[in-house]
């Protein structure tokens, strides 16, 4: 039998008649003991249950032979090599009952608790998204384009302009140079004679006309694409001699038809004292030799070796054809147009809205009002590059000088237009509108 001493003892176990108040000291860690340390240290006790160690030292094995009922014997179990020094008591099937025997039972050691898991950290969680994460302010936009793509743009349309226009310039030049087309300048310089009895200059009522007619077409041009663009309008008006709200139109679109009235008269004035003073023959074709004449006017403009200007006396050939498509196609197109898309046109004319459609009007009367764009951007250029004192001379002060004066005119209608384009809003519409009708939501 091993030494008492030198083995660990296992925790005491207190025997009572009554149950324990507290739960067993959990026993302290046993050296495992050697090969057949079990039969030297250990008798079966009837058999069949197995000693243990003594509980105080040179004791004999316990428990006690009397404190346990003989069992059946059983067969011998092979001692193992590597067992532990304290086993469990298992009782057997002919051990008398817990009640019999709690006095001389003692109660089992409890299992040493397992020794618990380390804290297993746990893995971080990033944090959640918000419902709706801010996104970045959006860019502006003009358009189809910021600011900072239109100037881009703007850049690369005037290099692409300038650098097209240098390659048509060289190009018309290297053609002019040609023997042949020298001949055709030749027999057809760029201009007509004037017939007999044509006048000479330009009276100061051409003058005014030419102020009123470019005031008027700003504005409408202005109130035109208003009316093609609002979504929201300001107000409207209805005529006073309407019904049920009959001819009931948005405020701009009163002020656009209410222009074209003004414009047309004042187009009417113009055409009747253009035949009434001979200046038609200016603006009139009289030759079909106005037709190469215009065409070498144009290349010679190409060229940048432009036509000899003597607007005071005879316009070329192709102002004469630009001037004549303006004021006896353009204008026309522009009047008939705008009254077939107006109140003024009968709603109830059925014959007549067959024959002349509204969606005719309107596929043509907008490409019509680009063409006075158009030719108001080239008119004007054209008078600034070919002497613009001289021309605003002709056009505003009615005198063929190169003094200041008509400058000085032109500046001054310039701030008029201004003027009215800014004052031009509901505000001064409305009771100007009310006069001649209702204005209202």
């Amino acid at each position: 039998m091993t030494d008492a001493a030198a083995v660990p003892q296992p925790a005491t176990i207190v025997e009572s008649t009554s149950a324990p108040t507290a739960a067993p000291t959990a026993p302290a860690p046993v050296a495992p003991r050697p090969a057949g340390a079990g039969a030297a240290s250990s008798q079966a006790i009837g058999g069949g249950l197995r000693r243990g160690l003594p509980r105080i030292p040179g004791g004999d094995p316990w428990p006690a032979p009397s404190a346990v009922a003989p069992v059946a014997a059983s067969a011998p179990v092979a001692p193992v090599a590597a067992e532990p020094l304290v086993e469990p008591v298992v009782p057997d099937a002919a051990a008398p009952s817990p009640a019999a025997s709690v006095e001389a039972t003692p109660a089992a050691p409890a299992k040493p608790a397992a020794p618990a898991k380390p804290a297993v950290p746990a893995e971080p969680v990033a944090p959640a998204a918000p419902a709706s994460t801010p996104s970045a302010p959006a860019t502006k936009r003009y358009g189809l384009l910021t600011r900072r793509q239109w100037v881009g743009a703007s850049v690369v349309g005037v290099l692409a302009i300038i650098g097209a226009a240098t390659i048509v310039v060289q190009l018309t030049r290297w053609f002019l140079g040609l023997d042949f087309m020298q001949d055709f300048l030749v027999t057809y310089p760029g201009e007509t004679p004037l017939p007999e009895g044509a006048p000479v200059g330009l009276p100061a009522w051409l003058g005014w006309q030419h102020f009123f007619n470019v005031f008027l077409i700003v504005l409408i041009i202005r109130s035109g694409l208003q009316v093609r663009t609002e979504k929201r309008p300001a107000a409207y008006w209805t005529p006073r001699w309407a019904k049920g709200g009959q001819g009931k139109i948005t405020l701009n679109l009163w002020f656009h038809q209410s222009l074209d009235i003004l414009w047309f008269v004042n187009g009417l004035i113009f055409v009747v004292l253009l035949f009434a003073t001979g200046q038609w023959m200016r603006v009139v074709p009289t030759s079909w030799e106005v037709v190469p004449n215009a065409v070498s006017a144009g290349l010679q403009y190409l060229s940048l070796d432009w036509p000899l200007e003597n607007g005071w006396v005879n316009y070329n050939s192709l102002q004469v054809l630009t001037y004549f498509a303006t004021i006896f196609i353009a204008a026309p197109l522009a009047a008939v147009t705008g009254v077939r898309m107006s109140g003024l046109w009968p709603k109830n004319a059925t014959a007549l809205n067959r024959i002349y459609p509204v969606e005719w009007a309107r596929a043509v009367h907008f490409p019509v009002m680009l063409y006075f764009v158009a030719f108001i951007v080239v008119h004007v250029t054209l008078v600034f590059l070919t002497g613009v004192l001289r021309n605003l001379n002709h056009m505003y002060a009615a005198q063929d000088t190169d003094g200041w004066l008509g400058f000085w005119i032109f500046v001054a209608s310039l701030v008029v237009i201004a003027a009215a384009w800014i004052a031009a809003r509901p505000t001064l519409l409305a009771p100007i509108a009310g006069a001649f009708g209702k204005v209202g939501r």
